[in-house]
């Protein structure tokens, strides 16, 4: 049964780095595992008002926890077998007193975090290969983390930043008044507007996460704001100038391909058709407003 259970140790290391892989290095930014407990925490969380601003942060900690504890544990069985007749161990512990596989949690433990504490180490030519490789993985999950949260803090800037903007437009009448607006200036304010669609767009297919974290602030909340980025596209297109309706055009264009996107990956699944952007909106900001804390 050793081949066996070594054969599944390797299964959970590969699976996670596969996890790993996917959610932060692939251009889809879709890991299995990180996708479901996301999605799990999102549907829990939905009517409980104070929590539902922790999803998105407590969500990235847990998916965390999940790959460093597979990684742990998947090495750890690959170790179970050679325990302690592949391991050396210090004058002051008798390796009879612990479960093996314990013992091999222990040992993958302080190997994956780099800790080293050197009261149990491999002696077998192959472990002594392992041990370090194990090391290597645990520095690159660390790192990984790391710049997970700087990427996702990075989207999560920048679909606010689009939020605020927007609704400060909004606050301003831009819609309504926008022919009164230099032409030329209008135009520029509207493309802004569609490029920073865009740039959501592309956040959230590679950070797929951020659309699980909620926003405090109404004004930016993207959920709210585009709305407001809707009716600044309608009011654009039924300008008397040529060079606005154009920018309008680009907007409605960026606006509807948003909603084809949170339609199929979030609000009705790809196999469905999906309705006007406008009520893709309302369902994107119903999904949001659910469990809002308030305040």
């Amino acid at each position: 049964m050793d081949w066996l259970v070594s054969a599944l140790g390797i299964a959970l290391v590969l699976a996670s780095a596969y996890d790993v892989f996917h959610t932060l290095l692939n251009p889809s930014g879709r890991g299995t595992i990180s996708r479901l407990i996301f999605a799990l925490s999102w549907r829990a969380t939905r009517r409980a008002r104070r929590l539902g601003l922790a999803v998105g942060p407590a969500s990235v900690v847990a998916v965390i926890a999940i790959w460093a504890a597979t990684q742990v544990v998947g090495w750890a069985l690959i170790y179970t077998p050679h325990i302690p007749e592949g391991f050396a161990y210090s004058h002051d512990i008798d390796p009879a007193d612990f479960v093996a596989f314990w013992e091999a949690v222990y040992f993958s433990g302080a190997t994956l975090t780099t800790l080293g504490f050197g009261d149990t180490v491999p002696i077998e030519p192959w472990l002594r290969v392992l041990a370090p490789v194990e090391a290597l993985a645990g520095f690159a999950l660390l790192s990984a983390s790391a710049t997970w949260f700087l990427q996702l803090h990075g989207a999560l800037a920048r679909r606010r930043s689009l939020a605020l903007r927007v609704s400060q437009l909004e606050e301003a009448g831009f819609a309504e008044s926008h022919t009164q607006t230099p032409r030329p200036a209008a135009a520029v304010i509207i493309e802004s507007i569609a490029e920073q669609i865009a740039v959501a767009r592309v956040d959230y297919v590679q950070s797929t996460e951020t659309y699980y974290f909620r926003d405090l602030d109404e004004r930016a909340s993207l959920s709210s704001a585009l709305h407001a980025a809707w009716r600044i596209a309608e009011a654009a297109l039924a300008s008397p100038d040529a060079e606005v309706r154009h920018s309008g055009a680009v907007l409605d264009a960026a606006l509807r391909d948003l909603a084809q996107y949170l339609h199929g990956a979030f609000l009705g699944g790809r196999r469905t058709e999906p309705p006007a952007a406008p009520e893709v909106f309302e369902r994107y900001t119903a999904d949001h407003r659910r469990g809002r804390a308030t305040g």
